[in-house]
Order: C-alpha cells, then structure tokens, then sequence
C-alpha cells in the first residue's frame, strides 16, 4: 500500500482538491475529478470517510510520495504537515446535502437571529469549491460584527464532507439541542387489532433513533429491517403505510438501483413484497440490490420495512441480523381482536348496533381485516336493498299518489321503509349479515374452500349417538377450554369415520361444521396424489396451513384411503408421512378437527389409528328402525305425498320394508317415487308409487360387506 507525505499546496483556491503526481494518479487508477479517501497510518476504520477530490499537481519537481492539501482541509481533516497518509480510490459519490445544522461558537443566538443566520447561510455559502465538512468553522461578518460557526451536522453518517446545493436547507441549532427533534409516534387508530404489533415497532423505532444502548455497549447496532408476515388480508399494506404517515421526515419506495446513503436524519425505506420474493424474475440480482442497500444504510437511523405472506418466500440471504432482522406476524385477528378491528370499520358512525356488531365478530372465525371490511360492506349493501325494496312496496300499495302519501311514506315514524339516503340506517339486522356470510369467505379458504355447509342434526335421520359423540369433540375445546385444562383433558385431534357408502359418512362432518360455527375444509383424499413429486406433499401441507389460519376449522379427508394406505412406498409413503406430521408433529393443531372418512378401513395404515390422531373409530352402518322413520318423515314432509289410511301408518310400512338400505337409498327411493307420479300426470305422490320405488331400488349393502366391517373392527380391538 502505497503512502503519502503531507504538504501544503500554495493555494486556498478549490480547499477540497488534493492534488498528487500525474504518476500517483496512474498508480491509484484515478483521474481528475475522481473521490478519494484519505487515512493516516494509525488511524481506525470509522463509517465516516475522509473524502476529497483528486486533482494532478502544476509544475513541476513534485516528488510522487507527496500528496499537496489546502489548511481547510488539515485543519477538518486533522492532518498535520508530514503526516504519512494512505490514499485510495472511492467508490462513494460526494452526496448533496438536504441539510446542514450550524452552531454558534460563543453561545446559542436567541430564536430571531438563529433564523436569520439561517436564511444568511444560504446566501452566504457554499464557501470553498461548493463543499461543506463536518466540523468546519465557518465566519459570518456583518458590519463590525463577526459570528463564528461550526458546522455540527452534515446530514450523513457515512463522510466528512457534502456539496451543498441550491436545494440546501440550514438551520442554526443550541448546544446539545442542535439536532432536529423528530417524533415518530407509531400508534395507528384505524387499525383494530394490530396494538401489539405497533408497540414492537414503535420500540424498535426508538432504539433506531435514539440509540440509548450505546452507553451500555459501544458496540450495538439497533435492527434496521422489519419483516412483516400474514396471510393475505391481515392488514401488512396498510400497516405500512400507517407507518410511513407517523412523522417520518423522509418516506423512500425502494426500487433496484437504488442508492440510499447513511443519514443522520431518520428515514423510512418501503421494499414492495414483489422485490422480496425468491420466485420473483431476478430474484437473485434483487437480493444483491437489496444485501447493499443494507450495507449502505449501516449506522444510520433508517429503518427498512418490507411485507410477505410468509419468511420462507422471500431470498434466505435477506432474513437475520444486519437486514430483515425482525419478524414480525399480523395473524389471523381472534374474537376481541376482530371486534377492534370492525369497530374501527364503524369508525364514528353508530351501526350496525353493539348486538349486531358483536354476533359479526363472533362468527367470523378464519376472517381477516380484509374479509371483514367486504363482509361490513356487503351487510350494509344488504340493507339498503331490503330498505328500498320496502319502500317500493308501500309506494305501489298506496292508493293515488298525492303530497300527503308521499310525507307520510318519507316523514312517517316508520322509517324501516324509507331509504338509505334518508333514513338513519339504523335498520341494520340479522338477517342482513346472515346473507352477507354466505357469499363473503374467508380468504384463507381460497382454493380450497368448496362449499359452505347447510346442513343440521335435524336433516340427519338417527345416529344420535354419533352425534353427540361429534358434538362433544369439537365444542368442548372451543366452550370449555378451561373447564377441561381443570381436568387435565386434551382436545382430541381427530375422528376415522368409516362404513358403507351412502350411510351420512359426509352429511354428519357437514352437519358438525355447521352447528359448532365452524369453517370447513373438504379435501377429496384422490385429489391430493399428483403426478409430480413432492406435489402431493405440498398440497397436504397447504390444507393444514390454511385450517390452522382459519382456525377453529374442521378438515374433511373423505376418501382418506386413496392417502393413507398401508403398504404404500416412495413418494406415496412421503404424503402419508406428511399427514401423520401434520396431525401430530411439532406444530400443535390448536382448533382444527380431523375428520376421515372411508367405505374401506382395512386399507387406511394402523399409524393413523392410534391416540393423537385419529382419537376415535366410529362406525357409520345402515340407518336401523328408527332412523328409517325419520328419513322417511322428513322426505315425504317435503314432497307433495298422499297417505293411504294416515301419514304414520304409511310412514311405518316404508320404514319396515327399507332395512338393510342405506340412507342414501332410502333418499333416491323417494325421488323415484316422485318421477313415478310424474309419469302418471298426477300431481302428488300416493303409497304405491313409494312400495314400486322400493321393489325397483337394489341394496348395495350385502351380508358379507357387514360382516367384513364387524370383522375387521374385532381385528381392531384385539
């Protein structure tokens, strides 16, 4: 490493030029004009560079260990003549500054004269060759009186020295209070939900600004990358952007390319989640961009923030400390914290009522911020299309058309039946947000989600038992958590269902996700198994993730045989290993509920089959004497059906004369029954047209199916 010889140079003229030998600038590969940096021997590596500008030597006779600098320049460098320095090429550019505090030598100015001396600066300066440097005494005369400044702040971290611009602002500041005073107070109103979150940030913005743990050790380095992760709708966007309007002085949308310099002025750096991920078109030169953005900002008060759905989808190189350094999840929001967030949707408006308010934030399990504003939206469009259909009603039914009608139908005490725009709207009810649930889901269902269940115990007919034993899994944990932490009891992860085709397998997991309140997740166990390897894990997994996010939710595998059978080997045996993870692996399924069904347990593999999993094996068999009778009840209760002597009687005979059929059968002996009246041309279904429907429908349940069933449960339980 080559090292130069401090000398004066016989100018004051352009103070910044170091000026070196056509020789030294060759072997420094520098050219006129170029930054160098300037470091004496024993002198540390700090962040703030000493910058000057290389300029070739006049004359000649100059020894080429020889560097030639201005008294400027020694003096805010503090070289000294026949210092040896090392000189080296930088690749930093002299920033303009956007700033510039001066501070009085003598005393602070009274408020007048700072701003004065303020306004002056700008007229008076830039001083020698348009560069300013920190530390730099500066004189101000006015008449016969003389001010003296040093300059205490350059506005960057990173150099010594600035160019100021046209665009440069001054300020004169008073001893310790000389730096700005910047309040960033991160503490967003409309943002339900979100409290603890925003209190981690604002901490962490106020160790960034005020970095009090540098009395404690010299050595800390406040974090400078958050990361903020959720599902979608969770609130990371406007999160951010909340952020960015909480006093910030500088708001940056980072984009490739983007040079962003150490500042001693708090800044905030947004990066779009589409520049994060490891999938996104040059994900591997984005990751690079964004590691130098990180080198860049070291050491100064700026906080980058950026937004995923989850850390693994972003580059591995951007996550821990020096960059995204802080993880921090916006989950699915619970009961009190969806509550905060619609009452923050209701803003300073009164509706909908505390009631309805309240029943919406109780029935919205697995709904985000997002899913929450639409379905507030579509209640309200609800009812004002219930409030104008009833004022289109009672303007047909009033007879003529004259003024008095007209300010009874608007005036009136009655304002259920006047309009949105002129009424209070206060008209907000139940049944408004019943049909606003069904078409607005939650969007962690999304793709998968196949249809909302519509189905109670009452449209089952029998297995109350079953039933109850349903109920009991799933409610429990969700009614009585801490009655049953008293106890010591677990909720239970799991149940097999299993039995003929056509017996309520499927109508009992729906009916059960509809009375518990539950979200449902129906999974064809066949449509799971791909082609491509690893897929099929893949799409296992992702059922659990969302279950878990839209949580409390019921999985459905039916068909869970085509997934988890015995004997299965390579990538088959891979998803049936993903499965048993999932079910009882290391990450707790807190609030989701196995349900598998299948028309053949002998082939789902015995590890499913234990504690922990699935916790019961329930037999799902033919509907016995009495279920029949309800099918029946509840069928013909609904079809246009003529008794012979009495409903009961006839209800009686169908039910005696269907054993052995599944409930399934006994359903679609009903509907032939209903296409054989048709074909009559009469209007309504009579008793024969039933006993025709059952001769003409075969069992699919034989002898032998039952006795496999009762045999391979026997084999179970040995």
């Amino acid at each position: 490493m080559s090292t130069f010889i401090v000398r004066p140079t016989n100018t004051d003229k352009d103070a910044f030029r170091v000026r070196l030998t056509a020789v030294s600038m060759l072997s420094l590969k520098l050219k006129a004009g170029d930054i160098c940096e300037l470091r004496t021997l024993d002198e540390p590596d700090t962040h703030r560079k000493k910058l000057a500008i290389a300029w070739e030597a006049s004359g000649a006779g100059m020894k080429d260990t020889i560097v030639q600098t201005s008294k400027l320049l020694q003096e805010v460098y503090a070289f000294r003549l026949g210092d040896k320095v090392t000189i080296t090429r930088s690749s930093r550019a002299l920033q303009d500054a956007t700033r510039i505090i001066l501070q009085r030598l003598g005393g602070p100015l009274n408020d007048e004269d700072a701003e004065f001396y303020a306004k002056y600066a700008r007229v008076a300066l830039p001083g020698a060759d348009g560069y300013l440097v920190l530390d730099q005494k500066i004189q101000f005369k006015l008449g016969t009186e003389v001010n003296e400044f040093v300059v205490k702040d350059i506005g960057v971290v990173d150099a010594m020295i600035v160019r100021v611009t046209r665009n440069t602002q001054f300020r004169i500041g008073n001893g310790e209070d000389s730096l700005p005073a910047v309040n960033i107070h991160f503490q967003p109103t409309n943002l339900g939900g979100l409290d603890e979150q925003a209190r981690k940030v604002q901490g962490i913005v106020n160790r960034l600004c005020t970095p009090n743990e540098k009395q404690l050790w010299p050595s800390y380095r406040p974090v400078q990358g958050i990361l903020l992760y959720g599902p979608k709708g969770t609130g990371k966007t406007a999160f951010i952007t909340a952020l960015s309007e909480s006093g910030w002085p500088t708001v940056t949308q980072w984009e490739p390319k983007t040079e962003v310099r150490p500042s001693t002025e708090p800044q905030l750096i947004i990066v779009q989640s589409s520049y994060l991920s490891r999938n996104a078109a040059g994900a591997s030169s984005l990751a690079q961009g964004l590691n130098s953005l990180f080198e860049q900002i070291k050491g100064g008060p700026i906080l980058v923030v950026g937004e995923t759905c989850h850390p693994n989808d972003i580059q591995q190189t951007l996550r821990g400390r020096g960059k995204f350094g802080v993880e921090i999840e916006l989950p699915i929001p619970s009961v009190h914290q969806r509550k905060e967030i619609l009452l923050a949707l209701r803003g300073e408006g009164h509706l909908p009522n505390h009631d309805i308010l309240a029943d919406m934030a109780e029935r919205t399990h697995g709904y985000v911020g997002g899913d929450l504003e639409d379905l507030f939206g579509r209640t309200v469009e609800f009812a004002v299309d219930r409030l104008r259909l009833a004022v289109t009603h009672d303007v047909a039914v009033v007879n003529g058309d004259t003024a008095d009608d007209k300010t009874a139908l608007t005036n009136g005490k009655d304002t259920s039946i006047m309009p949105a725009e002129e009424s209070s709207t206060s008209n907000i009810i139940l049944d408004d947000l019943n049909k606003a649930l069904q078409e607005i889901r939650p969007s962690a269902l999304q793709e998968i989600f196949l249809e909302t269940p519509n189905v109670r115990w009452s449209d089952i007919g029998g297995q109350h038992s079953i039933k109850r034993q349903l109920h009991n899994a799933v409610e429990r944990p969700l009614k009585h958590a801490d009655r049953m932490a008293q106890l010591g009891l677990r909720p239970k992860k799991g149940v097999l269902l299993y039995g003929p085709p056509g017996c309520s397998k499927t109508l009992l997991v729906r009916a059960l996700a509809t009375e518990a309140g539950t979200n449902f997740l129906a999974v064809k166990g066949a449509e799971l198994i791909s082609m491509y390897v690893g897929e099929s894990e893949r799409a296992t997994r992702e059922v659990f993730r969302k279950a878990r996010a839209a949580s409390p939710s019921i999985i459905f595998f039916d068909e869970i045989d085509a997934i988890a059978s015995r004997g299965r080997t390579g990538s088959d045996l891979n998803v049936l290993t993903t499965l048993l993870n999932e079910m009882d692996g290391f990450e707790e399924l807190r609030n989701v509920f196995v349900v598998g069904a299948t028309n053949k347990p002998q082939n789902v593999d015995p590890a499913l089959m234990r504690p922990g999993r699935f916790d019961n094996v329930v037999y799902i068999g033919p509907p016995d004497f009495e279920a029949r009778r309800e099918i029946f009840q509840k069928r013909l209760g609904e079809l246009r059906y003529q008794h012979d002597v009495s409903l009961t009687e006839d209800i009686e005979e169908f039910s005696r004369a269907t054993e052995g059929f599944s409930g399934a059968e006994i359903v679609a002996i009903c509907q032939t029954a209903g296409e054989c009246a048709f074909d009559a041309d009469r209007d309504v279904i009579v008793a024969d047209d039933i006993r025709k429907a059952i001769q003409s429908t075969p069992k699919s349940i034989t002898r032998d199916m039952l006795d496999d069933y009762e045999s391979w449960n026997a084999a179970r339980m040995r």
